[in-house]
């Protein structure tokens, strides 16, 4: 049974022992030993708070879509902003979004805006902060393309603004890979009207066309490898890849950096075809995929 936490300084919102299944994309994941979905700056200052004193681990799932948590689960805790962090705001040239705002609505916003700067993210399922964290892009654009300022929190609550410098992201990598101490709770974009970028509508039907969404995944698993000419995807594919199973995880038959969840997948399940995929790379090319999902 999920209960609050008790005792001293009660905090009703920190519930235990909840499964994250139920919050990541793959559908896999044990429980958390501690899980909350703060609303306000309050909350997080508190949940951070509580970690620092329990000695905790933090896990930000974001939308859970680049993630693998273990079936033993997690056992610090795991925050997953609430709705009260998806907020987006314009003011002249830029645009400001919450760390929990999903990557669809920032496109949309800047769209009523008659900008298509943020196209590329359409059919991305994450957020800006899980977007910023692992610095996410599609058809030759990222989200720090556009990215100018950003807000953040430590475990003290302590609040920092930082203007964004060319060193702070690389390809799937962040500032707050490196810091890891250290939360978004928003971001400040440009937009940038002389960028033309296709129709959202256009971008997701590509994304349906190339990519497979009948079965829960977590996206690409696999970083593209820069020492190689080949995507991960096709080296994949050459290894042959596709269709290869460990239990209910698949790697999909339309594209082979994606793992499937066919069913009853479990996290040892997927991590086990990671781990073949990965060895069948090297041994034919010689090249060390890196996995671009989180493994917990």
């Amino acid at each position: 049974m999920v209960s609050p936490v008790a005792g001293k300084r009660k905090l009703e919102f920190i519930k235990r022992d909840v499964p994250l299944k139920d919050f990541t994309t793959w559908n896999v994941g044990g429980p958390a030993r501690f899980f909350c979905e703060p609303e306000t700056l309050h909350e997080v200052r508190e949940a951070l708070q509580f970690s620092a004193r329990q000695d905790l681990d933090l896990l930000f799932i974001g939308n859970g879509s680049n993630l693998l948590v273990p079936d033993e689960g997690f056992p610090g805790l795991a925050v997953r902003f609430g709705p009260g962090f998806g907020q987006v705001k314009t003011s002249g040239e830029s645009i400001t979004a919450s760390a929990g705002t999903p990557l669809y609505r920032l496109a949309n916003k800047a769209n009523e805006l008659g900008c298509s700067c943020f196209n590329f993210l359409t059919g991305i399922p994450g957020t800006v902060g899980g977007g910023l964290a692992m610095n996410a892009g599609a058809f030759g654009w990222e989200i720090t393309d556009y990215l100018t300022k950003i807000t953040y929190i430590d475990r003290r609550g302590e609040i920092y603004e930082r203007e964004i410098m060319a060193e702070d992201f690389g390809y799937r990598e962040s500032f707050f890979q490196k810091n890891k101490d250290l939360t978004l709770l928003e971001a400040e974009f440009r937009l940038d009207y002389g960028v033309n970028q296709p129709e959202m509508g256009d971008i997701l039907d590509t994304r349906r066309a190339k990519f497979p969404y009948t079965y829960p995944s977590a996206g690409s698993v696999f970083k593209n490898p820069t020492e190689a000419d080949s995507c991960a995807g096709e080296l994949l594919d050459e290894a042959g890849a596709k269709g290869f199973s460990v239990g209910d995880a698949v790697v999909s038959r339309q594209h082979a950096n994606f793992i499937l969840n066919k069913g009853h997948a479990t996290a040892n399940n997927i991590q086990k075809t990671i781990d073949i995929l990965r060895d069948r790379v090297y041994k034919e090319f010689g090249v060390t995929l890196v996995t671009e999902v989180t493994v917990i």
